[in-house]
């Protein structure tokens, strides 16, 4: 799936609000086996909500400022936007987040991202962006820019985080809080982009066949330039991955100077008739070993 090219992404200008509703919206990276349904996430408002923040955006970027600095932290980002979320959104309330859960003799098991009551349902909820890829598109082989970074590890250590208000200190935790551990529903929020030499993700478990797909690359020899198209490029910043980009054509580069990335997450970007350049592909480029 190219979710870049989701009707969504005409109507939204605002960055921060773009990729909140990335947050939102995306398809699974991969399956958890307890992933939390867009729809109960967004409510039955959450579309009009989010066109309306888009409208004044100032209650979002105000919060996003009390929050500083992230520190170049793409997941730190993306929990205060949807802490942000759960705080504000009509059908959501948040009751915690980063909920410490400490053992016996004191030491720390581990925190739950979010603790929130969607739709009247209470939820532990963990959220993890990730971006992924290799020639293959086997999940076994996935790896992230730094190559220490596997997706079959943070796919295994997932269910370790969603079972932590289960142990006895989690429903402790749990029980400070005024809950019922056994009414909280644990649930995944898994966002990001699998990219592969393929031309669609693969049917391999756990990977997601539906998810945000993008291309990989170890040498720009193997990607074509000399489709007809008028495009241009950007290579994303780290904080900048979330939503597909939307900029000025200032901010964009040519095919020839974009070669020149030996590593990184790049935007293929076509104008629309607003006058900005959209992103239409993302392509990982890997660096040469």
């Amino acid at each position: 799936m190219n979710y870049a090219l989701d009707a969504l992404w005409w109507r939204l200008t605002d960055p921060n609000v773009r990729d909140l509703a990335s947050v939102l919206t995306a398809p699974a990276l991969w399956h958890s086996g307890c992933e939390l349904p867009v729809r109960e996430l967004l409510g039955e408002t959450g579309f009009r909500y989010l066109l309306d923040l888009d409208d004044r955006s100032e209650t979002l970027q105000q919060y996003l400022a009390d929050k500083q600095p992230f520190g170049h932290r793409l997941g730190l980002y993306a929990e205060h936007l949807l802490a942000f979320w759960l705080s504000t959104a009509p059908h959501a309330s948040l009751l915690g987040q980063n909920v410490a859960v400490s053992r016996a003799d004191g030491q720390t098991a581990g925190a739950a991202d979010f603790i929130a009551v969607l739709n009247g349902r209470t939820y532990h909820i963990e959220l993890t962006c990730k971006y992924y890829g290799c020639a293959s598109g086997r999940p076994s082989e996935m790896v992230g820019l730094n190559r220490q970074d596997r997706l079959q590890n943070k796919a295994a250590k997932l269910p370790q985080q969603l079972a932590l208000l289960q142990s006895e200190a989690g429903r402790e935790a749990s029980a400070a809080l005024g809950l019922e551990p056994q009414r909280i529903k644990a649930v995944s929020i898994v966002r990001g982009v699998g990219f592969s030499a393929q031309p669609q993700p693969l049917h391999e478990a756990p990977l997601n066949p539906y998810g945000w797909h993008g291309s990989y690359i170890a040498d720009w020899a193997e990607y074509n330039f000399s489709d007809g198209l008028n495009r241009r490029y950007c290579l994303l910043p780290r904080m900048n991955l979330l939503a597909p980009a939307r900029m000025d054509s200032a901010e964009t580069q040519n095919a020839e100077n974009i070669r020149k990335t030996d590593s990184g997450v790049v935007a293929v970007l076509e104008q629309r008739p607003d006058g900005w350049w959209h992103e239409v592909r993302r392509v990982m480029k890997a660096e040469a070993v």
